[in-house]
């Protein structure tokens, strides 16, 4: 029991955190393109949006599924996975025209997206792992 409201606490977080960076990405785009009002169910679709999105970054990364698998084939899963979403929430809610400029433009600025959330959790977890070891060896010099 106390797994399955962890693993809830896991989701409603992360929903919250990517529902956020929809919303941020939307408010600047909206900047450059003149809207001034977001319509309600462009809000729903951004929530369901975010929750699917988490649900896959849950399973893709959690311990408890797909352990054995290499943490690349996991990125290059996810990265066409989410491709593949947006691709279908662009096509379905008529966001913009699935073939053309306004869609080369959305495939760059995801693979840019992508590319540098990637990078930036690489140098982090990389960062923080060099900096346990040190503080690791320090402890087991004073011992």
């Amino acid at each position: 029991m106390k797994d399955f409201y962890n693993m809830g606490y896991e989701l409603k977080s992360l929903t919250g955190l990517f529902f956020m960076m929809i919303i941020l990405t939307y408010g600047v785009v909206s900047l450059f393109i003149g809207n001034k009002i977001m319509p309600l169910g462009l809000l729903w679709e951004f929530i369901s949006l975010a929750l699917i999105i988490s649900i896959i970054q849950f399973i893709l990364y959690s311990e408890k599924f797909l352990s054995k698998v290499s943490i690349k084939i996991k990125v290059v899963a996810h990265y066409l996975i989410l491709l593949g979403i947006l691709n279908i929430f662009i096509n379905y809610f008529n966001w913009t025209e699935l073939w053309g400029i306004s869609n080369s433009i959305f495939f760059m600025i995801y693979t840019g997206y992508f590319m540098l959330v990637t990078i930036n959790f690489y140098a982090y977890k990389k960062l923080t792992g060099e900096r346990f070891n040190d503080k690791l060896i320090k402890y087991k010099e004073n011992l």
